[in-house]
């Protein structure tokens, strides 16, 4: 069975400027699920910088167990794409949709190379394009999870040229637009989170503790853009991931995340660690209402959904049609590689999951022998590194990740943080220690 993976990029790529390092290595890892099912031929037909399935170190690849085909910037429309990959004719075509910023749309793209694909007859695992939408969009998505009766924050919608429609139009004399946004406010609990419709995860987003603060924001010119003013619930962070196509869909047990300073989940900052099983969570019912959403929304692929648990009640906050931050993690909980799990989620290969406690930890931008002693020890799954080698601030300089873990109990994943904290004391930073052990404490608690 031909097997053509695609991934596409919306940004300009400039070779050495960002670095994105994994061990084990892409090419590791394509040759582990080569040996495994050497019935599939895998192709991969990419823009870079294809972030998890290509090593960009500037060798030459040289690898039997997938083909890798290039498009060039000139050739990278939705059309054009889509034409590349049925020259391959595929019997399968797999979109691996990742991040970026400023906009997290690349779903969207990916779902019009898909319309077009199952148009001429390929079996496609990618989300339709509807969903991809609402997805990206934070407005659509908390209309949709209103419309369907789902758990999710108050919330008020601004569009931004409503709330400044005066200002090109000097005939108006009071933004009656304006005023009852603003009356809708103040109707919502405090404190407030105001973030962009458009934007990627966190970034962007201000949490206010009064009215005044939230008018502020609004009325300066740090608003650019449509927004929507949330309710910020009070309570511990989660996710979940989605693996499944044609409602056969498989829910993942939650993983908690730690928050910044503004009770924000970061991308950049945070820890992962669960599987969370608690009874007091009420898995069950989350997990009931997850496959709810996944049925209406028809997933095809990998989704994530972020979460929050609050006065008891699970509450849906973003939902995410792509690969997320978190899916190497459950892959590596589930004792599996990302690229079983995407063969998974596309209904190729077939497995029960079965859940080992995981942590994923945030350190620093490491050396290459840190990272290759790091990968070294028994319990490390994976070791990945960010580096942007043109940041002009200290906290855009990257990081790097390590998943690490793979035990029947939280209590041995807590024992192989604190053998990382022995090993490397000077990289270890102790924001992460200390929230990777509150979390500990709230799940076991």
């Amino acid at each position: 069975m031909k097997i053509v993976f695609y991934s596409t990029n919306s940004n300009h790529y400039a070779q050495g400027k960002m670095d994105f390092r994994m061990i084990p290595s892409c090419a590791d890892q394509w040759k582990e699920l080569k040996d495994k099912y050497p019935h599939f031929d895998f192709t991969v037909v990419m823009q870079k910088p294809g972030m998890f399935i290509y090593d960009d170190d500037g060798n030459k690849i040289q690898s039997d167990a997938v083909k890798y085909i290039f498009v060039e910037e000139k050739d990278s429309s939705a059309e054009k794409i889509a034409a590349l990959i049925l020259e391959q004719k595929p019997d399968v075509a797999i979109a691996i949709t990742y991040w970026t910023q400023p906009f997290d749309w690349m779903a969207i793209k990916d779902s019009m190379i898909a319309e077009i694909l199952k148009n001429n007859n390929v079996k496609t695992v990618c989300h339709d394009l509807k969903t991809s939408e609402i997805c990206f969009d934070k407005y659509r998505t908390h209309q949709f999870l209103t419309e369907n009766n789902f758990n999710c924050a108050k919330a008020v919608y601004v569009h931004h040229e409503m709330f400044y429609a005066e200002r090109s139009r000097l005939v108006i004399a009071e933004n009656i637009y304006k005023e009852n946004v603003l009356s809708q406010i103040k109707k919502l609990k405090i404190p407030l989170v105001i973030k962009d419709t458009l934007g990627l995860s966190s970034f962007g987003m201000d949490v206010v503790t009064t009215y005044d603060e939230a008018r502020h924001i609004l009325t300066s010119k740090r608003n650019n853009g449509d927004r929507l003013v949330e309710e910020f619930l009070q309570g511990p962070s989660f996710g979940v991931e989605v693996y499944g196509t044609d409602g056969n869909y498989t829910v993942t047990d939650p993983l908690i995340n730690s928050v910044n300073q503004f009770g924000l989940t970061s991308p950049k900052q945070n820890v992962k660690l669960g599987p969370a099983v608690n009874q007091r969570l009420h898995i069950p019912e989350l997990k009931k209402e997850i496959l709810r959403l996944a049925n209406l929304l028809n997933f095809s692929g990998i989704a994530q959904i972020d979460l929050l648990f609050s006065d008891d009640k699970w509450y849906i906050i973003e939902i995410n049609s792509r690969i997320s931050g978190m899916t190497q993690t459950m892959a590596a909980s589930m004792k599996k590689s990302l690229y079983e799990l995407i063969l998974f989620s596309a209904g190729l290969v077939d497995f029960e999951p079965e859940y080992s406690s995981v942590m994923n930890l945030k350190f620093p931008l490491l050396s290459e022998d840190k990272r290759k002693l790091m990968s070294k020890q028994k319990f490390v799954c994976g070791v990945n590194q960010i580096e942007n080698k043109e940041a002009r601030q200290l906290r855009e300089v990257g990081y790097s990740e390590v998943i690490f873990g793979q035990n029947e109990t939280i209590n041995g994943t807590m024992e192989n943080l604190e053998t990382l904290k022995s090993l490397f004391p000077e990289e270890m930073e102790m924001i992460f220690y200390n929230n990777a052990k509150k979390l500990a404490e709230y799940i076991e608690k």
